[in-house]
């Protein structure tokens, strides 16, 4: 990932995960697919080596942002529970049917088919309603750092939470260029 840097421990459970911050118009240029969604379904199963719990969700496609997707879309994350064994990744949060998120994608390494959020939280944006009736964004998480190159320690990760219809004017420019 040339964008975002990944500290991740990996065992039975990760208890941390550090980022680099990435902005919303450099999570556009490293997706090929940026679109508003709702989930659908989801189920986790083990990778073929049985090393790791990917959990799959099923998307239905309510708008374009950039690419040209499908109308229903899979995601797939590292994390989930399968056959009496639960493995965690912080900073990765799943989704429940009907959530409604923006979601910055890229083709899952593995050639499946599947797709993967660029910059783990970073690019899954929940889509909420205020209680003005405004539609808001956020990828805000818990349990992640961000590092800061410009004093070199940590912070913690609050994400960037924005009006909807913002949000979807800075990806679309960023997609034109």
């Amino acid at each position: 990932m040339k964008s975002a840097c990944l500290v991740l421990a990996f065992a039975s459970v990760i208890s941390a995960t550090t980022v680099i911050r990435v902005s919303v118009e450099q999570l556009t240029r490293d997706s090929s697919h940026v679109v508003e969604a709702v989930a659908a379904e989801s189920w986790s199963r083990w990778n073929p080596q049985r090393t790791f719990i990917y959990t799959y969700t099923r998307f239905q496609v309510t708008a374009s942002l950039k690419g040209t997707p499908a109308s229903t879309l899979i995601v797939k994350q590292l994390g989930g529970s399968a056959e009496g064994y639960t493995q965690k990744v912080a900073g990765v949060r799943g989704w429940r049917p009907g959530e409604q998120a923006v979601l910055f994608l890229r083709p899952s390494p593995e050639g499946d088919g599947s797709f993967e959020v660029t910059g783990l939280m970073q690019g899954n944006f929940r889509i909420r309603i205020s209680s003005s009736g405004e539609s808001l964004v956020s990828n805000g998480v818990q349990g992640v750092s961000s590092y800061q190159a410009s004093s070199g320690g940590l912070t913690t990760f609050r994400g960037g939470g924005m009006r909807l219809q913002d949000f979807e004017s800075r990806v679309r420019q960023a997609a034109e260029r």
